[in-house]
């Protein structure tokens, strides 16, 4: 059974992998495609709104063809995703191949979870179906590194292309992975597969778990699936709870930390390769304490963890805000020694000047060099 979860949890990984890849194209695409902020934008949030679509769907598509069935056409989806996206000749190209790779995410995280819950025994449930959560925090630590590695590979205008194609190994592997694990026991129930079911679960979870498990599908069956049913008064305080932990996970702003993580740290003044190698420590660190979460959510419990973390999140998001409004940026003379001498000499008209922001500083910098010059060398 852990095997299989394994195998599933890596739509987990490719669901991280891929919403957070992003993080080191986005430089490397606004000036090769010579994008303005709107379409830099569209290019890392056109992969959140067609997953949002895919979430819509994915449930009753999996109904009507089987969870696993639909889990292929996922990995699929990343496969495709991951390809167009690493030879895409334009803007366009881009944004709809990473649209594609949108419904792959979206289905991957709906169906990863309720697949490994409906085949898992309800002792080690809520173990297994972690391991999903715990792939995507790898996803995303793996894109920062893959992204920090392929950096230092000097690979030119093209490791961009190269951080968006290295997807397509994982999505293969999960591909194939697939054809390894058994159809949903519930769906084949749903179906009138009673036999293969009954045959899937002895063989992954034993006899006398089968026998709890289906008798606790024959009892989930009996229940009011209507979504009118959660209106119910009984239900009301459980929805509102879950809609607004899903609505805090995603308004902390996070998930804009992910995305532009090398750019913000360039911001600081670091350097391209430091700010990489930054977000791969802030993957590392969401890493470490996702695993805390998992081994303490069962002896201190799902509220303190809750509370803590949303304390934690708001402290760091009000700290990183006030950092950048008191920040200010100079140009010294010493800032320019290393500098070729052409650009030393356009930018001598800027010495000992201050700028309040940096929308106010890049302004003055592409006056002074002009737009492509600031463009090339803007993490120098």
């Amino acid at each position: 059974m852990t095997r299989i979860a394994v195998i599933v949890a890596l739509g987990g990984f490719l669901m991280g992998f891929d919403a957070s890849v992003i993080s080191g194209v986005v430089g490397f695409v606004e000036d090769e495609f010579a994008l303005d902020a709107l379409q830099l934008g569209w290019v890392v949030a056109s992969l959140a709104l067609t997953s949002s679509f895919a979430m819509l769907v994915s449930g009753p598509l999996s109904d009507r063809i089987g969870r696993r069935t639909t889990l292929r056409i996922a990995a699929a989806l990343f496969l495709v995703s991951a390809v167009a996206s690493a030879v895409a000749p334009d803007y366009l190209t881009l944004v709809l191949a990473r649209m594609l790779g949108g419904l792959g995410v979206g289905a991957a995280l709906i169906l990863a979870p309720m697949y490994i819950a409906e085949l898992a025994p309800a002792a080690a449930r809520g173990r297994l179906v972690s391991i999903n959560q715990l792939n995507i925090v790898i996803g995303i630590s793996t894109a920062f590194f893959s992204n920090y590695l392929l950096l230092q590979a000097d690979l030119g205008d093209s490791a961009w292309r190269w951080m968006l194609g290295v997807e397509a190994l994982p999505a293969i592997v999960y591909l194939i992975a697939l054809f390894a694990v058994p159809e949903s026991p519930r769906w084949l129930l749903l179906h009138g597969e009673g036999e293969a079911a009954v045959d899937i679960l002895r063989r992954t979870t034993g006899e006398a778990e089968a026998e709890a498990t289906l008798a606790s599908f024959d009892a989930g069956t009996e229940v009011e699936t209507s979504p009118l049913a959660l209106l119910d008064p009984a239900l009301r305080t459980v929805l509102i709870v879950g809609l607004l932990v899903a609505v805090l996970q995603q308004i902390t702003g996070i998930n804009a930390v992910f995305f532009y993580a090398p750019m913000i740290f360039e911001q600081t003044g670091i350097g391209t390769d430091a700010a990489f190698m930054q977000a791969v420590l802030v993957g590392l660190v969401n890493l470490a304490f996702t695993i805390v979460a998992m081994m303490c959510i069962d002896r201190v419990g799902r509220r303190p963890l809750l509370i803590a973390g949303v304390a934690g999140v708001a402290c760091s998001m009000l700290l990183l805000g006030a950092c950048f409004s008191s920040a200010h940026y100079a140009l010294e003379a010493a800032d320019l020694v290393d500098l070729d001498p052409i650009l030393a000499g356009a930018l001598d008209a800027g010495v000992g000047q201050r700028w309040e922001s940096d929308v106010d500083f890049r302004a003055a910098m592409t006056t002074l060099l002009g737009e492509a010059t600031f463009s090339a060398h803007e993490s120098v």
